[in-house]
């Protein structure tokens, strides 16, 4: 019997990069951004709502304020919230965020937020983000 590697068990484990991929529809993903967006406005409270962009691909989120947050999957894979910075939300201006969200730019990302992390995890960690960026 031949001597398994590591290489060969990988190669058997997954099919080869040139084999056809058909799942059926819903089946890859356990849930969309707007998902994300909708689960994180229950959790931020009444005063908030969410809506799907196009194909649920986007998730937006508003509240009390002038500025809204959209949640998308940047061209790097990670879980990204933008917003603009409206003077009249009198944010912080240096908001202290939680452990894993970095800021950037237009917003902030989670470079370690993974699907298999779960709708309800993620939605917290989104929630924790927008109390620090809103200051409340």
């Amino acid at each position: 019997m031949p001597e398994q590697t590591d290489h060969l068990i990988l190669a058997t484990s997954e099919p080869p990069p040139t084999a056809p991929r058909h799942p059926a529809p819903g089946t890859e993903y356990p849930f969309s951004i707007s998902d994300l967006a909708y689960a994180t406005a229950r959790l931020l409270g009444p005063q908030w709502s969410a809506d799907a962009g196009h194909w649920g691909i986007t998730g937006y989120l508003w509240g009390p304020y002038t500025s809204a947050f959209t949640l998308l999957i940047d061209v790097e894979g990670d879980l990204t919230m933008t917003y603009d910075l409206t003077a009249a939300d009198a944010w912080p201006e240096n908001p202290q965020l939680p452990e894993g969200v970095t800021e950037f730019a237009a917003g902030v990302f989670l470079p370690g937020v993974c699907v298999i992390d779960g709708l309800d995890h993620i939605a917290q960690q989104l929630a924790a983000a927008v109390r620090a960026i809103t200051g409340r």
